[in-house]
């Protein structure tokens, strides 16, 4: 599947879904038989491993998913063609993972809302430290970092009668770097703030989705701008609460109303949208999209709690894209 459609010029093709153990492991006719004198299936199990997501991040051939149900990070390594969780084991055991962040060093950064904490993991799940939160937040939900992993943000939504709904900037020792916020419509102001990012400039985006838009600000918390809006056409939101940046800057936001990606350039400018609305679990379809993000490949990875599925879709360069719209105008 190409998005988007003729006559459109594609940008994105779907490659794959991620479910199970079956969709990474390649398994040769020597591993089938060592399994079968052992008493075990031929095959790879093709069960969906993941269950009431809430995040994913990537890096590197890794995809990690945040799992509060099972109280870990699963973590799709394409690489090693295995599946493996993290934050199980003594004494570094997570309670409820939440949202997922990467810096440029791969370190992986795991809100807790839970413990009321941010614990970062290598690249392999190995604890490496962590920051306390303690009360400095009423409802964390999200999480951003910047490249060198010196600021890490956290994103409260706070609740519903209080007006304390902001972004905090923490260095990585806890100390407060500024806050974002408070409560309001207005520029630098939230309403039930979701989701963050971090572009290469230091600029923040942050998913305001009680405010239906996207708002940038500075490396310092300096509001830039604004785009977006409540609607029912491509470029507005009804629920945005998931964004993921690309290496050239363009902004990807994950809607749960509309259950799709809007891709925007570093500008809020829209350039495309990318799946739909639907309880058939084909590709494109989504049905409670949960999370996004985007690696350093330019692959898209669309997170679905309801279909408990990862869809992978590949972004193409301009001569491929040339090629495959004339190759399917051919068909017709």
């Amino acid at each position: 599947m190409l998005w988007p459609a003729p006559p459109d010029l594609p940008r994105f093709e779907y490659e794959t879904i991620l479910q199970s153990a079956a969709d990474i492991s390649i398994v040769s006719k020597d591993e089938r038989w060592a399994r079968a004198i052992r008493g075990l299936a031929g095959e790879v199990s093709d069960a969906p491993v993941i269950s009431r997501p809430t995040a994913i991040a990537s890096r590197r051939g890794r995809i990690y998913v945040a799992e509060p149900s099972v109280k870990a990070i699963t973590v799709f390594d394409i690489q090693r063609s295995k599946i493996f969780r993290f934050g199980q084991r003594e004494p570094n055991l997570l309670k409820r993972p939440q949202a997922l962040a990467i810096d440029d060093h791969d370190r992986v950064h795991v809100l807790d809302t839970q413990l009321r904490k941010v614990m970062v993991f290598d690249d392999m799940g190995l604890y490496l430290h962590g920051i306390n939160l303690g009360n400095k937040l009423a409802n964390p939900v999200g999480l951003a970092v910047s490249g060198d992993g010196g600021t890490v943000y956290v994103v409260d939504r706070g609740n519903v009668e209080s007006d304390d709904h902001k972004v905090v900037a923490l260095a990585r020792d806890g100390t407060e770097r500024f806050v974002l916020g408070p409560r309001g419509n207005g520029p630098g102001q939230f309403n039930i703030p979701l989701a963050a990012a971090t572009a290469r400039d230091g600029t923040i985006y942050v998913a305001d989705s009680g405010n239906f838009r996207i708002q940038a600000f500075g490396p310092t918390g300096d509001f830039k701008f604004q785009f977006g809006g409540l609607g029912t056409s491509i470029g507005n939101f009804s629920r945005p609460r998931a964004i993921s940046l690309d290496a050239e800057g363009n902004v990807y936001v994950g809607d749960g109303g509309f259950n799709n990606v809007q891709i925007f350039n570093s500008a809020g400018e829209l350039l495309m949208p990318l799946g739909r609305l639907s309880r058939d679990p084909g590709p494109g379809n989504f049905a409670l999209l949960a999370g996004i993000a985007v690696d350093e490949t330019r692959r898209l990875y669309v997170l679905d709690h309801f279909h408990r599925k990862i869809e992978v879709y590949r972004r193409l360069d301009e001569e491929e894209a040339q090629r495959k719209a004339a190759a399917k105008r051919g068909k017709r």
